[in-house]
């Protein structure tokens, strides 16, 4: 039935039903409201939010044990592996690694990578000669002998240079003298490390300490050009005197061997060091000694004395002079190959006791010193006796196209014929010495064309100086 009942009304003094009790008191949030239900969560608790806690058992626990079967008969246990030590690595190696990585992609912008070589890639010869004071520091030295500090002020630094004076640094005549005296001080430096005989007064702008030449087998880090640009790690092969280079055989797959020259390679391990003065005191030029007469260094047997010798009768079809050159080059080749073995194992002896961090000996250090004299007296006479073999081999041989492309004037010669060629297909208008000189500069340009494309050699260096002193003397 409708009535009050039904909408929830009650009389006036009529006991109410009892309610329902609820299982649990709701869990509130801030505001008084029921909370919602949240999903349990191992992780979370809260003062409002009971989370029961469940220990957690690792799963190492739950496996299983193993149950070792019985092996089979005649076959041995498996020994387990010895564990490999870790690569110890020093600390500059670490850094560089991780600062490579964050340099890695700046070094792939050209200019940044020729910046970064120019300013901390030093060769062993650059190292002596940038290492030591700079330019403002000696200035600064001469001007005022009596300065006893360097902690000044602003502006009495600003004092001191108004007194010194400014130099216009950035100027191209300025660029110009400072190359020229690098390639002097290069120069001075090169004919120490060969031994050669020099004045005490020529060294005085050299610093006091340069380096040793690189010896066969040395691990350098060399500046690439060709086939790419960069720095790359190999080892020296041999030194070549008359254009200042060193044959480079690289470890990367694909660069192969190259002539480095000797200010863009720097080795990997320090450098031994030697006085320049001492040096220079010790190759002083000897009044009555000669190091260039091959006699001097080889001693003659008995067919090669001088009444058997000087004897102009052809011998098998081969004049004597020549037939005495031949057995000069053939002796004395076989000295330098025992010198050479000799030096060699004095090295490999070096580096054990280096190894072994033991002291070298006097004896030997005066032994290895005049194994390095005998091999550059060698290397001189053997120079001279090659070219006047060569020039032999052209005069007895002229059809022999090999000992002519040997030859310089062959080199030019060719180019010169090749430059004819290539003008003459041109109908020219002008002067005879006027052609004569485009002739020149259009072998010129050819013959370092052929250099650019080819490994350097002497003979291609040789010829292309010959063509610029002879352009030179024309336009003067």
């Amino acid at each position: 039935e409708f009535g009050p009942a039904s909408l929830g009304l009650h009389r006036v003094g009529e006991v109410l039903p009892p309610k329902p009790q609820p299982s649990s008191q709701p869990v509130l949030n801030r505001r008084g409201m029921p909370a919602r239900i949240r999903k349990k969560n191992r992780l979370f608790f809260d003062d409002d939010v009971v989370t029961p806690i469940n220990s957690v058992v690792p799963r190492s626990m739950l496996k299983t044990p193993r149950v070792k079967t019985p092996g089979k008969r005649g076959r041995k246990p498996k020994e387990p592996p010895e564990p490999t030590p870790p690569r110890i690595e020093s600390g500059d190696r670490k850094l560089g690694q991780k600062i490579g990585m964050r340099l890695r992609n700046l070094l792939k912008l050209p200019k940044a990578h020729k910046w970064v070589c120019y300013e901390w890639f030093y060769s062993n010869i650059d190292t002596a000669l940038f290492g030591g004071e700079n330019d403002f520091t000696i200035c600064l030295k001469e001007s005022f002998p009596q300065l006893k500090t360097f902690k000044l002020s602003r502006v009495e630094w600003c004092k001191m240079r108004r007194m010194m004076g400014k130099p216009r640094r950035c100027s191209q005549a300025f660029f110009e003298e400072e190359r020229r005296e690098l390639d002097r001080k290069r120069a001075k430096i090169r004919q120490l490390q060969q031994r050669k005989p020099t004045d005490q007064n020529t060294c005085k702008d050299l610093p006091t300490e340069i380096p040793l030449q690189l010896v066969i087998g040395t691990k350098v880090t060399a500046r690439l050009r060709t086939p790419q640009d960069g720095l790359f790690c190999g080892s020296v092969e041999a030194f070549d005197t008359s254009n200042n280079t060193y044959r480079i055989t690289f470890e990367r797959q694909g660069l192969g061997t190259h002539s480095i020259p000797d200010f863009e390679v720097l080795a990997n391990e320090p450098v031994e060091t030697i006085s320049v003065m001492s040096m220079a005191h010790a190759l002083r030029p000897m009044k009555h000694a000669s190091v260039n007469n091959i006699n001097d260094i080889m001693p003659q047997s008995d067919y090669m004395r001088p009444e058997l010798l000087h004897n102009d009768q052809p011998s098998n079809g081969f004049p004597s002079s020549a037939l005495e050159h031949f057995v000069q080059l053939n002796k004395i080749i076989e000295l330098k190959r025992s010198k050479v073995s000799a030096l060699r194992e004095m090295n490999n002896e070096a580096e054990r006791k280096q190894g072994f961090s033991e002291y070298l000996t006097e004896e030997f250090v005066k032994r290895y010193a005049t194994s390095i004299i005998e091999i550059d007296q060698i290397n001189i006479a053997l120079r001279q006796l090659l070219s006047t073999v060569s020039e032999l081999c052209q005069e007895l041989l002229p059809d022999m196209s090999m000992v002519a492309t040997l030859t310089p004037n062959y080199l030019r010669n060719q180019s010169l014929e090749e430059a004819k060629a290539m003008v003459g297909r041109f109908k020219c208008s002008v002067g005879r010495s006027v052609l004569d000189l485009v002739v020149e500069l259009t072998a010129l340009v050819i013959q370092i064309k052929s250099l650019s494309e080819n490994d350097r050699s002497s003979f291609e260096v040789e010829v292309l100086t010959r063509s610029m002193e002879t352009i030179k003397k024309k336009l003067s």
